[in-house]
């Protein structure tokens, strides 16, 4: 007797233009194979680098690398298993049981002169009514290919190729169920002594997509989104059958809840098909599909089962192996004719998929050390006796009835295990319930609840205060307004404020506050008559700064200088800000001397302000139309200005002009000239600024000033820059 110990790959699907490409792909994988025969050292991350387009196969990168394994083994090189594995972080749980299976197979030579006896088709022939487009799955009793069906249009299907199974698929043809992938039609061929089974295709994301992407960084995710995820990765890249939304339980549940959603839905199918006599025999998460939405569905329902076998076989794959089937396998094995099996069989296969999926690792171990089969079933069905390690030290969002659940699954002996898979399924399903989601939200949220408790008492003895100390109208109307300006919200706050002002009008706050929602808007006529008023109402200096910038926005320059000139006399600490902006205002009335004198004293204050270096740059530039020089600190100040401001196209076009009338008496000021050129135009400035204004010409015959003028913009909007200082913005 010999167990189907194999690891299935994915199945896949694919629109028809995947489906061409998928073939292609396996040609350059056999061609990667064939070199590597012929005596090329194996390295499949050399091959993947040179062929990318492999990387969006997984069963296909998945048997590449088992390839490399088996050379370098045949070679003579000591190569582990685990360490190998390990070199392929996204497939390393599939690899390591896949090495580990075949290894095991290899050592069987019944089950080896069985695989050899039969006649196996291959990719790219034709078996029956069949075009085999590759193969994507093998095991110890069958083959799986994608292929099409050319009789009735060249469908894409899914054909498993096994040992004839007699009047089985009649039986299998009646399983409907929203969570088994269903038959579409069974092919015998008496000839050889094969059978095919055509099934329809779904996503390619499997059970074991969930393991090795949820806890590939090694903890258990927190939502159930993860599986989502997990599925989509899977199926990046192909154009996958129309489904529903994906499911709102595993968009918005925790991932423990999303893994019971899963488990629920798969022991539902089983006690459908157990209901007809039909028993799964090798669950495992490689025979779980998952569509698209998050469905699960059971692949492979005993399709290998054939009396005639040279070797009478017990369905299953050992890690996922009750023990009753195990015991087949070391010497209790059943007389001819009996039947063996016992459905909660199953159900133990099941709580071995939960317990994975809860904790990321086998409730036994990985497969036992051994020689032969015999060996290794015997090893694992003692440490089965011993029973799993509990799930709460390895899974603490766990709750302890859930693990009871499923460690209940896992029991030795089969009468200690729930009686039915419905009766199972309808355990899960009462894990779903409100009640039992908040619980284990609360149980694994301890501090959280505690909190909540205390905020609730908070709430309580709060609200008993809470009439007697609730604020007047005007102040919430206030705190509100305030509340507002803060989330952006300016328009609302003005609402807010108005109100505030209009129950309080003696509150020289909250005409302060609608001034910065207003000047805020742009709208600086009504904010510097609202700051005005709080500075009647209560007068300090930073009242009088505000009410200056807002009269400089407009355009009331003389009453600008005048109110920087009170707010200084008021209080206003920040000298540097009200010098930088009565040197504005002096700039824009055209007094350019008494402009540079505040603006120098403003850098001399603080020289970390940006906005005073770039106004004497502009105020030197246009001294300099009248006396064609340009001292010394201007270009200091040029300079000074582009280290500590922002990128920015108007502050290098205007350096860029300062050096460039520089350079008409000093040529050396010609190379930073044209750099800050290239920055200006890079950032968004017009070329054509450049070879229009004649302060550029001595520049214009430069090589390096026509390769500047080429310079690939990265913006595309020209930012002015600011000159005025809001007093609010600054220490």
């Amino acid at each position: 007797m010999k167990a189907d110990i194999s690891t299935s790959r994915h199945a896949l699907t694919t629109s028809r233009g995947d489906w061409d490409g998928l073939a292609s792909v396996n040609r350059v994988a056999d061609a990667i194979k064939r070199r590597w025969r012929q005596g090329e050292v194996p390295n499949l991350s050399d091959a993947l680098s040179h062929n990318p387009e492999l990387r969006n196969h997984r069963s296909i990168v998945l048997d590449l690398a088992y390839a490399e394994y088996r050379h370098r083994q045949q070679a003579g090189e000591p190569v582990d298993a685990e360490t190998f594995a390990k070199q392929f972080p996204s497939l390393e749980k599939s690899l390591y049981l896949l090495i580990e299976v075949q290894g095991l197979l290899s050592r069987d030579p019944e089950l080896q002169g069985f695989q050899e006896a039969l006649p196996w088709p291959e990719a790219g022939s034709r078996y029956l009514q069949f075009d085999l487009v590759a193969e994507i799955g093998r095991g110890a009793f069958g083959r799986v290919f994608l292929a099409t069906e050319p009789a009735i249009g060249g469908r894409p299907i899914i054909v498993k190729i096994a040992p004839r199974a007699g009047g089985e698929a009649d039986i299998l043809g009646k399983l409907r169920h929203p969570n088994i992938v269903p038959i579409y039609s069974f092919c015998d061929d008496p000839e050889c002594g094969l059978a095919a089974f055509c099934m329809p295709y779904f996503g390619r994301a499997t059970l074991c997509d969930v393991l090795e992407q949820a806890f590939e960084a090694g903890n258990p995710p927190a939502r159930a989104q993860a599986i989502l995820a997990a599925i989509a990765k899977a199926n990046a890249g192909l154009d996958c059958l129309e489904s529903d939304c994906p499911d709102r339980l595993l968009q918005n549940a925790c991932y423990v809840d999303g893994v019971i959603h899963l488990v629920c839905q798969l022991a539902d199918a089983l006690a459908h098909s157990h209901g007809r006599g039909i028993y799964h025999h090798d669950l495992k998460p490689s025979n779980v599909l998952l569509a698209p939405d998050g469905r699960p569905l059971l692949l492979d329902f005993n399709l290998s089962i054939d009396s005639r076998l040279p070797a009478w076989k017990v369905g299953g794959t050992l890690p996922y192996m009750a023990p009753e089937e195990l015991a087949c396998l070391v010497g209790d094995r059943p007389q001819s004719g009996v039947s063996h099996y016992d459905p909660r069989s199953d159900l133990f296969s099941l709580g071995v998929i939960s317990y994975e999926l809860l904790t990321g690792v086998l409730p036994f171990g990985a497969i036992p050390q051994g020689d032969n089969v015999d060996d290794i079933a015997g090893q694992l069905r003692k440490r089965q006796a011993i029973g799993p390690r509990p799930i709460r030290e390895r899974n603490r969002q766990v709750d302890r009835r859930l693990a009871q659940l499923v460690e209940s699954c896992l029991a030795f002996a089969p009468d200690c295990r729930p009686r039915t898979a419905s009766d199972l399924a309808d355990a899960f399903r009462r894990q779903l319930s409100f009640r039992r989601r908040a619980h284990r939200w609360a149980g694994n949220h301890r501090r959280a609840v505690a909190g909540t408790a205390i905020i609730v008492l908070s709430f309580v003895l709060a609200a008993a205060l809470f009439f007697s100390l609730r604020p007047p109208y005007s102040a919430r109307q206030f705190q509100l307004g305030v509340a507002c300006i803060e989330r952006g919200k300016y328009a609302a706050a003005v609402d807010c404020l108005a109100s505030s002002i209009r129950a309080n009008p003696r509150s020289s706050e909250a005409f302060f506050a609608r001034g910065r929602a207003y000047q805020r808007l742009g709208d600086y006529r009504a904010a510097y008559a609202d700051f005005n008023a709080s500075f009647r109402l209560k007068p300090n200096g930073l009242a009088k700064a505000c009410e200056a910038y807002c009269l400089a926005r407009a355009k009331f320059q003389k009453d600008a200088i005048a109110a920087c000139q009170l707010a200084e006399r008021s209080g206003f600490e920040h000298s540097a800000v009200l010098d930088n902006n009565i040197g504005y205002s002096y700039r824009m009335l055209g007094q350019l001397k008494e402009a540079e004198r505040f603006l120098h004293r403003a850098t001399e204050l603080d020289d970390g302000l940006l906005a005073p270096h770039y106004n004497l740059v502009v105020v030197y530039l246009r001294l300099a139309q009248h006396s064609g020089r340009i001292p010394s600190k201007a270009l200091a100040h040029a300079a000074r200005a582009t280290e500590i401001g922002a990128p920015n196209a108007a502050l290098y076009r205007d350096a860029a002009a300062l050096y460039a009338t520089a350079a008409k008496r000093d040529p050396t000021q010609a190379k930073p000239a044209i750099r800050w050129v290239a920055k200006a135009i890079e950032l968004g400035c017009p070329p054509k600024t450049f070879v229009s204004d004649v302060c550029y010409s001595t520049l214009w015959k430069e090589p390096s000033f026509q390769r500047a003028l080429k310079t690939t913009a990265s913006v595309q909007e020209l930012l002015s820059m600011v000159a005025l200082i809001d007093p609010l913005d600054e220490p």
